[in-house]
């Protein structure tokens, strides 16, 4: 009988988290206590850096009204060729970092522990002062690495799985990823398609939500035409040391490259009490070893910086 009810609760909210008031809320089906609690948090986080920095003249999101935005140079070209060529050398030893999914081999290897196997020194594009102004901007204070991750795209001609579908992710509010780019990534080389913040509103109430691996489509221009919505789907061409910031709730899809591969530098950012530095040098052991993903309480991927900087 518990088990029952248990179910039919669990039916109810999963129909009350894709609904529009929820969805256009949240951009999000998690669960309401985890969502305020991130919105809390951020909240919490942005009054702690104006008192501390006496500001609060930030300008406006860079991804208030597009999912992705683009900043140049964030890295040296150079640098970003050279983290490419560490790659290159990884997978041609097999070191025990390279890591191979067997249901997706063929289009992408993984780098495990980049923090260990790049070095750290590509962190510094956080301070960068174009991606960090905007950092700013999107957070309204101080920001955290929540996890790090490398990999390299391949060729391939079967784009029929997991995230080379259209989805979207189910991530907390205030909370992004940015790629940095160590290869070029264009329509030929492979770059990431999204769709616009209205689109992705209109697909879903049509039903479309693309989160589960069974209800996602590559085949989302088919979706469109069913119901009459535009499919317009976009890419931004990178270069070398670009960094992409996206707002991964909104619908993507990852598109292998026609020739050559791409390798990027994944990392998850989150609100934070302090700067990023102050986390980090908290949190290396952890974020070297990462748990993918993020915690329903933010202030669980602080651990002693949080408690002892917002009681």
């Amino acid at each position: 009988m518990i088990t029952t009810l248990h179910k039919a609760a669990d039916a109810v909210l999963r129909k009350l988290h894709r609904s529009r008031f929820y969805y256009e809320r949240w951009n999000n089906t998690l669960d309401l206590r985890t969502n305020r609690a991130y919105e809390r948090f951020a909240r919490e986080c942005s009054e702690t850096y104006i008192r501390c920095n006496g500001r609060a003249d930030f300008a406006p999101s860079p991804l208030a009204t597009e999912p992705a935005k683009a900043f140049r140079k964030a890295l040296a070209p150079e640098k970003a060729r050279d983290l490419s060529a560490m790659i290159t050398s990884l997978i041609e030893s097999n070191h025990e970092s390279v890591f191979r999914n067997p249901n997706i081999k063929k289009k992408q290897i993984i780098i495990n522990h980049p923090l260990q196997t790049l070095g750290t020194d590509y962190l510094g594009i956080l301070d960068g002062s174009e991606l960090h102004d905007g950092l700013l901007a999107f957070f309204r204070g101080y920001f955290a690495i929540g996890s790090v991750m490398a990999f390299r795209s391949l060729v391939t001609d079967d784009d029929n799985i997991g995230s080379w579908l259209w989805h979207s992710d189910c991530y907390p509010p205030h909370t992004c990823k940015l790629f940095l780019h160590l290869t070029p990534a264009n329509a030929e080389l492979g770059a990431t398609e999204f769709m616009s913040v209205a689109d992705t509103m209109a697909y879903r109430r049509a039903g479309y939500f693309g989160q589960y691996g069974h209800e996602r489509r590559g085949d989302l221009d088919a979706f469109a035409g069913e119901h009459g919505l535009p499919y317009r789907p976009f890419h931004i061409d990178v270069e070398p040391g670009d960094v992409s910031l996206f707002n991964m709730n909104y619908f993507h899809r990852a598109v292998s490259p026609r020739t050559g591969f791409r390798d990027v530098i994944e990392i998850f950012l989150f609100p934070s009490p302090v700067p990023w530095q102050a986390h980090y040098a908290k949190n290396a052991d952890y974020l070297r070893d990462p748990k993918h993903g993020f915690s329903k309480d933010p202030r669980m991927m602080h651990g002693a910086v949080a408690t002892s900087t917002m009681m």
